[in-house]
């Protein structure tokens, strides 16, 4: 079973409406043993683009339109249930993408997800059920050659807790500077406006604290280097659909857990990223 998350209405299974925020920035990809080959690139935008750093500003471009992938091999069977994408144009060149694996070195693949073609250019997660494979892969096909400027796929960190009202999405989060010009009568002149991308302000209280020094600190560790995919469900449900928004961010100040008891404690992160 796979779920797709993306900004717009997505239809979701039943046992997915109480689905907790998931965050991925675990990427087999950049594993140090992994072996990462693309179906085609183009000078000047080779697929380390798309996944060693995680920039928004540089692309992974095979240059050909129908079917392209980027794998990673690795010397042993791992685990990845998400991929996310950012910073690509899909919806332009009728894309559509999927996760595959394979178990005899790429010989043969199975799929791992269903197949999603995204609406927009906003970042997209798909979560999936646990695939445990030396090879991974995420599948592409498109009308025209695609462009993609970050993609993570392995194993999705699921919060041991709900995120607690009230909260602001990031894609209603907006961090914009305004420059006014005004004229020495007060006469308004026009403006200046500065994007500075979105914000996620996290913070989740009532987890376990061995979460907490386990996985949570596993995940940080991560955040301090690498950009990172989040997703918290919405709160209403419309026509049995959810609204789900998609973050692609950095962490702005130093991801933290602490006790509230000697049992239970918080997390906190406070992120930039950017707005589709």
């Amino acid at each position: 079973m796979a779920l797709f998350l993306d900004p717009a209405h997505t239809v979701l299974p039943p046992q997915a409406l109480d689905m907790p925020p998931r965050l991925g920035v675990d990427s087999l990809l950049r594993r140090t043993l992994a072996t990462v080959t693309a179906s085609a690139e183009t000078t000047g935008f080779e697929k380390e683009n798309g996944y060693a750093e995680g920039f928004t500003f540089d692309f992974w471009k095979p240059g050909a339109s129908g079917v392209n992938w980027l794998r990673a091999s690795l010397p042993a069977a791992e685990l990845s249930n998400y991929v996310g994408v950012a910073g690509h144009n899909l919806h332009l060149v009728g894309g559509s993408v999927k996760m595959q694996h394979s178990t005899d070195g790429g010989s043969t693949w199975s799929n791992s997800s269903d197949e999603h073609a995204p609406g927009d250019s906003a970042p997209l997660m798909i979560l999936y059920d646990d695939i445990h494979a030396a090879d991974h892969r995420l599948w592409i096909n498109s009308d025209f050659p695609p462009s993609i400027a970050a993609v993570s796929f392995g194993e999705v960190l699921k919060l041991d807790a709900p995120v607690q009202a009230p909260w602001a999405p990031p894609a209603l989060a907006r961090k914009n500077r305004y420059l006014g010009d005004v004229a020495e009568n007060g006469a308004f002149l026009g403006r200046t406006i500065v994007a500075e991308g979105a914000e996620l302000n996290l913070t989740v209280r009532g987890v376990g604290m061995p979460w907490v020094r386990g996985r949570w600190e596993e995940t940080v560790r991560l955040l301090e280097n690498w950009p990172f995919f989040f997703a918290a469900r919405g709160g209403f449900i419309v026509s049995g659909a959810s609204e789900i928004e998609v973050f692609y961010g950095w962490a702005e100040e130093q991801p933290s857990g602490r006790y509230s008891t000697n049992v239970y404690g918080s997390i906190k992160l406070k992120a930039r990223g950017i707005v589709s």
